[in-house]
């Protein structure tokens, strides 16, 4: 009952997750795996004869249909005869070999395309669609979402979906073949290929799932925790903890791999079970031959000759299907995972890059969850050319209020207008808003990509790159050539100061209508803090939109007013 489930989960989730174009080339894959197993028939239906040929010489005399071809072509000698069968079936062998080979890598090329197009999909249901938090808190995992998900589902559902077809296939077409010449031979394979079929479903059909979904747990947090001891690494050393990081690391990372030595082992069984298959067909073909078959050697042969076929072709197949059952099986978490991602594709459908008058937050009610409420009846108004100023205790929301104006988190109760207008799902803001964080984000680049940060180096203006490392107080003594001085990974080559000063320029460079600034002197001197403060009184004359978020009291004095954050409210300071 669950081996049907999946299958027809995979068929339904192919519907969903893949493109017009990748449907019609999945439908060519199950076209072109029909005609290559029925090649496959054909091949191993000419075989038949031929070894009927080799181990009985009285063969040709009792079969019409070879006697036909026989006279037809005018052969003088059996022996002849024989060896023009062998070169034309090793001649169709060939064929249907580089037949088979254009088809896997026809497969291989749409199952690369069809895990791209999966993984940009995650990548813009992360970054387009409003699902910051749920990338952030619900352990759907960024890394495991966007990276691992879409080639575990390519592997270990679409390509084992499409084994399942094409070895179906063949196993229905060779028993049909059996059927025709003996339909003993066809109960007597039936009865073994489905007792062990029967036999590997049933060992194997919770374990192999509750597997999958525990190894994609584990590797997730794993993923999580390596990540966390990168990010981490100065205060990791620095404390000494470098055991306490390992061993958490290891200990997800043990179930990760225990979960996949696992199901490596339990893929092995159908092998070993279609072996006993293949004993106990060769044990029953004995004893039919040595205690019923009399003198009728012919028949013995007949039977012998078809059983080799059905080793020779019919056990893989058989073990094929098993092994893709226990892949679908193992990896359909993945569609559970994916198609919410693939449901989610409208995104947002409108921009807005400036605003002429002014943006509100009305009446606005927030919470991460049911019990942890972080706004309630919030309102504040940020006229064009504003500076505004937002203090607070920690952990009183300061951050949360700035990721609700980027339209990362959408509001329990209010709204946010700009000019009036919504801001709901479907409304990019991105061209609107600057955002400098409390923690620089910086590439192992140049200064000169860190600024120009996704713009390609053609389109870059470098004039004005060097304007906005000015304003920025920017600088790096020795330096000759600034704009290529490598930064290192997270700007690991840059102090705190110059780190914030780089991403201050970025969004100079950048020039949106409102720059949002989450602690933006925090890590700067006094003396670098009145540089940063000069360029804000700068911008902020020529009519750029500041709301700075700020614990220092100082940098408030460029402010027009100034908020303070508590009680889940902002309060007008005097």
């Amino acid at each position: 009952m669950y081996s049907r489930v999946i299958i027809q989960q995979a068929f339904r989730s192919f519907g969903i997750l893949l493109t017009p174009g990748q449907k019609v080339k999945t439908w060519l894959i199950y076209f072109y795996s029909t005609l290559v197993a029925f090649a496959d028939i054909i091949g191993l239906g000419s075989m038949i004869p031929v070894l009927m040929l080799a181990i009985d010489h009285s063969f040709l005399e009792k079969s019409r249909k070879l006697q036909a071809i026989f006279h037809y072509f005018h052969f003088q000698t059996e022996a002849f005869f024989l060896k023009i069968l062998i070169a034309f079936i090793l001649v169709f062998f060939l064929i249907k070999s580089i037949a088979a080979i254009w088809l896997y890598r026809y497969i291989r090329r749409t199952a690369i395309q069809i895990t791209q197009h999966l993984s940009s999909s995650s990548f813009d249901y992360a970054f387009k669609h409003n699902s910051y938090g749920k990338v952030a808190s619900d352990g759907l995992g960024f890394n495991d979402t966007v990276m691992f998900t879409p080639y575990y589902f390519v592997s270990g559902v679409y390509i084992p979906f499409i084994n399942l077809v094409s070895e179906t296939a063949v196993v229905v077409m060779l028993v049909l073949v059996f059927t025709v010449y003996k339909p003993a031979l066809f109960f007597l394979i039936v009865g073994l290929l489905g007792t062990a079929f029967f036999l590997v479903n049933r060992y194997t059909r919770n374990k192999i799932t509750r597997l999958g979904e525990e190894g994609s747990k584990h590797r997730e947090t794993a993923l999580n925790d390596l990540n966390l001891g990168i990010s981490g690494f100065t205060d990791i050393r620095a404390h000494g903890v470098e055991e306490f990081f390992k061993k958490r690391f290891l200990k997800h990372y043990s179930g990760y791999v225990v979960s996949g030595i696992k199901s490596l082992s339990y893929q092995l069984v159908p092998a070993r079970i279609n072996e006993i298959v293949a004993l106990l067909g060769i044990i029953f073909l004995v004893i039919y031959g040595y205690f019923f078959s009399g003198d009728n050697l012919g028949n013995v042969r007949v039977i012998a000759a078809l059983f080799a076929i059905a080793i020779f072709r019919l056990i893989p197949a058989a073990n094929r299907l098993l092994q893709s059952m226990m892949h679908l099986k193992l990896n359909g978490y993945t569609i559970q995972k994916l198609i919410p991602i693939a449901k989610n594709k409208n995104g947002k459908t409108k921009s807005i890059q400036n605003f002429s008058d002014k943006i509100e937050i009305q009446n606005l009610d927030f919470s991460y969850n049911t019990n942890q409420e972080v706004f309630q009846n919030l309102n504040l108004t940020i006229l064009k050319g504003d500076c505004i100023g937002i203090s607070g205790p920690s952990g009183s929301g300061k951050t949360t209020l700035a990721k609700l104006l980027l339209g990362f988190f959408q509001a329990n109760k209010g709204e946010i207008l700009i000019d009036g207008v919504q801001l709901d799902e479907s409304l990019n803001v991105n061209q609107l808003f600057s955002y400098m964080g409390q923690e620089p984000f910086l590439l192992n680049a140049t200064v000169l990509e860190n600024v120009a940060l996704g713009i390609s180096a053609d389109e870059v203006d470098k004039k004005k790159v060097i304007d906005c490392l000015q304003q920025a107080a920017f600088q790096v003594t020795g330096i000759k050539d600034i704009l290529q001085l490598k930064v290192g990974e997270s700007g690991a080559l840059l102090s705190e100061g110059q780190k914030q000063r780089l991403v201050l320029a970025r969004e100079l460079y950048r020039n949106a209508s409102v720059i949002l600034m989450d602690e933006p002197t925090s890590a700067l001197d006094a003396i670098a803090e009145k540089e940063v403060m000069e360029t804000l009184e700068i911008l902020k004359k020529s009519g750029k939109t500041l709301v700075i978020i700020a614990h220092r009291e100082r940098i408030f004095e460029i402010c027009t007013s100034v908020y303070k954050l508590e009680n889940k409210t902002l309060t007008l300071q005097a």
